[in-house]
């Protein structure tokens, strides 16, 4: 399941130097003045839930994990803001909660589109709303696991919100998928994920789109400006592309990779001392530079 400008980038970075306390040390103060739009782009994998069953409620069709792998400014990928293993620095991510609100076909084609929402199953710990939360870890020294031979299974999942060496990092952020691409299902279901898909369900071949809220997390400072349609904080895009059974990724559970990337705004009104990793001090270096040399 989740595109920001150098000098707009950096506090976003800096947030995400506040979620490593234990390595953080003060620099300097650093206000953000001037908004901008970032590209945050990330990959992983989708499988099937566990949760099934005939209990009443809307049920887990799938979750997803998987890892940032860059932001940088929107329509500009050379100016890269932070990559994934910069500074010893890895985020990863853990997708959950999506159900299917409903499933229509697509005239002339073998495609369906699903309306998804979160799900309602309250013994498998739903709460409905489809969440995509964000751990910042260490690439050496730090739990990274891969998905192939070897690496983790989606049946090592441990809990609703919990998948071992993807969520034990430090919280950076946490979205909820909000409304606002697609009315409501005939039974008056919120829709917060469009998806048109190669088969009936997900984890199928096919694309989709969501808008989210940031909604807990220090990183959530610099986000929570409503730019978005309908107030949200981030617009993202998905492709998903089926995975062999018979594959190593495939083996552990994994039926189709997911790549995202997420168009967001920068917001204003910064706190005006960060705590920064390195990080986030190249950051500030470079934005000095640029101003002294009108980039």
């Amino acid at each position: 399941m989740f595109k920001s400008v150098l000098c707009k980038g950096t506090a976003w970075l800096s947030a995400m130097a506040i979620a490593g306390t234990a390595a953080a040390t003060p620099l300097a103060p650093f206000v953000l003045h001037t908004p901008g739009a970032v590209e945050i782009k990330f990959s992983g994998y989708l499988a099937r839930s566990g949760d099934t069953g005939a209990s009443p409620g809307i049920h887990e069709a799938s979750f997803g994990a998987g890892y940032m792998t860059s932001i940088h400014e929107l329509g500009n990928p050379a100016n890269q803001l932070w990559r994934s293993g910069q500074d010893n620095q890895s985020i990863s991510f853990l997708m959950y909660g999506a159900g299917d609100a409903a499933v229509l076909p697509v005239a002339g084609s073998s495609a369906h589109q699903v309306f998804g929402t979160g799900c309602t199953h309250l013994a498998f710990g739903c709460d409905g709303k489809i969440h995509l939360d964000f751990y910042l870890d260490k690439l050496s020294g730090g739990t990274n696991p891969g998905f192939g031979i070897g690496g983790i299974k989606a049946s090592q999942r441990q809990g609703f919100r919990q998948l071992g060496g993807i969520t034990d990092g430090e919280l950076l952020m946490r979205w909820e998928f909000v409304p606002g691409l697609s009315p409501t299902t005939p039974g008056g279901t919120p829709v917060t994920l469009v998806q048109q898909l190669s088969g009936l369900t997900s984890p199928s071949s096919g694309f989709g789109s969501f808008l989210a809220r940031c909604t807990g997390g220090p990183a959530c400072g610099y986000f929570t400006s409503g730019m978005q349609q309908g107030g949200a904080d981030f617009y993202g895009t998905n492709t998903m592309t089926s995975i062999l059974a018979l594959t190593a990724i495939g083996q552990n559970g994994w039926s189709a990779r997911l790549s995202d990337p997420v168009i967001a705004q920068v917001a204003l009104g910064q706190p005006s001392t960060l705590a920064l990793l390195p990080i986030g001090a190249a950051l500030l270096f470079l934005l000095r530079m640029r101003r002294q040399r009108g980039w």
